[in-house]
């Protein structure tokens, strides 16, 4: 009896819960591993080398990671090359040309990250090594101008601001580079010149020009587009300098290196002929003669419709205005003397 009253006894015991008291820990399991230790260790992001890639390396690694396919790498790329041009002296072993030809395609990036980098990128090039590539530049920034996404439309603003202040006067005086962008100016701005109404357009879509409409995200862009173009405008209109002739000017105009790229382009003898809108307008009256044939009525009735409209848009069309009178005022002025010399001339004979 008594060794069965033990085992009884034993079982009933496994199945009892033990009475905690106030203030005492539980009891530790029979398998309990204490884990309470720490270890430290350190993590290298890549092996040490006896022989580590050195500068060029580098940076022509980073260059390749602009294509890549994450936005990450992409802008992490661009920080990383910014932050080398911007040493004393810039570091750039791979020439403008070259880095140019990498990092313009990302005009057009889906990342905001990526393109607000790459901005701050190109502000870090220097000026005379971005002029002969002016063409190919402002192929990338037409194209982001005339973007779907109103974003990108915002941020190629921004890069006709850069190139503008880095070579504006070589860029409307390159080839293609002042009839193409007044285009572009004049789609995203909703400016057409108005036509009379045929059979076809009757009852149908109207051109008139656009407007804020009231909305808050075109009504930012709105503004900033008709002051980038009287900037745009100014730099197309701006006075050559006047420099005193001396009998050596034709000497030393031969024997120095011109400074415009491609300087004998309008000759045109090794390209095929450009049509009007492809057309080298190197001097401030042939800019202003297209201007005023093809774009200035289209100008002039949107920069009124925009005064009405008051607010920052009135205000943006008020400086563009500005930037028309001191820019085509001459050019009117000249037309009036030349329309009056017709008429006295016809009369005497």
């Amino acid at each position: 009896m008594g060794s069965s009253d033990r085992k009884k006894r034993e079982k009933k015991k496994d199945f009892q819960k033990p009475k905690l008291k106030v203030g005492k820990t539980k009891a530790k399991a029979s398998n309990f591993t204490d884990t309470s230790f720490k270890s430290k260790s350190i993590v290298l992001q890549q092996q040490l080398s006896e022989t580590a890639p050195d500068i060029v390396e580098r940076f022509k690694h980073q260059l390749s990671l602009t294509s890549s396919r994450t936005d990450t790498q992409r802008r992490d790329a661009l920080a990383y090359l910014t932050g080398q041009l911007s040493t004393n002296p810039p570091t750039n072993p791979v020439g403008t040309s070259t880095l140019l030809q990498k990092i313009l395609p990302l005009m057009p990036d889906s990342s905001k990250s990526v393109r607000s980098q790459l901005l701050k990128l190109l502000q870090q090039l220097p000026a005379d090594e971005v002029r002969p590539h002016l063409q190919k530049a402002m192929l990338y920034i037409r194209g982001a101008i005339t973007h779907l996404s109103q974003d990108i439309k915002d941020d190629g603003l921004n890069y006709m601001e850069w190139i503008l202040d880095a070579a504006g006067e070589d860029v409307v005086a390159s080839p293609g580079c002042w009839v193409k962008p007044l285009k572009d100016f004049m789609s995203v701005l909703g400016w057409t010149v108005p036509t009379a109404p045929t059979a076809a357009t009757k009852g149908g879509w109207t051109s008139a020009p656009r407007t804020t409409f009231g909305s808050k995200k075109f009504g930012h862009s709105f503004p900033r587009q008709m002051m980038v173009l009287a900037k745009f405008l100014e730099f197309g209109f701006k006075p050559e300098a006047a420099n005193p002739w001396t009998p050596n000017d034709w000497v030393n105009n031969m024997s120095m290196v011109p400074r415009t790229p491609d300087p004998f382009g309008y000759l045109g003898l090794f390209k095929p002929p450009r049509d009007e809108d492809s057309e080298i307008y190197r001097n401030r009256e042939d800019r202003q003669e297209i201007f005023a044939r093809r774009f200035m009525d289209a100008v002039e009735i949107g920069v009124d419709m925009a005064k009405k409209e008051g607010g920052a848009a009135g205000r943006a069309a008020a400086m563009l205005d500005q930037a028309l009178k001191d820019g085509m005022g001459d050019h009117e002025r000249a037309l009036r003397v030349d329309d009056d010399e017709d008429i006295w001339t016809g009369y005497i004979m």
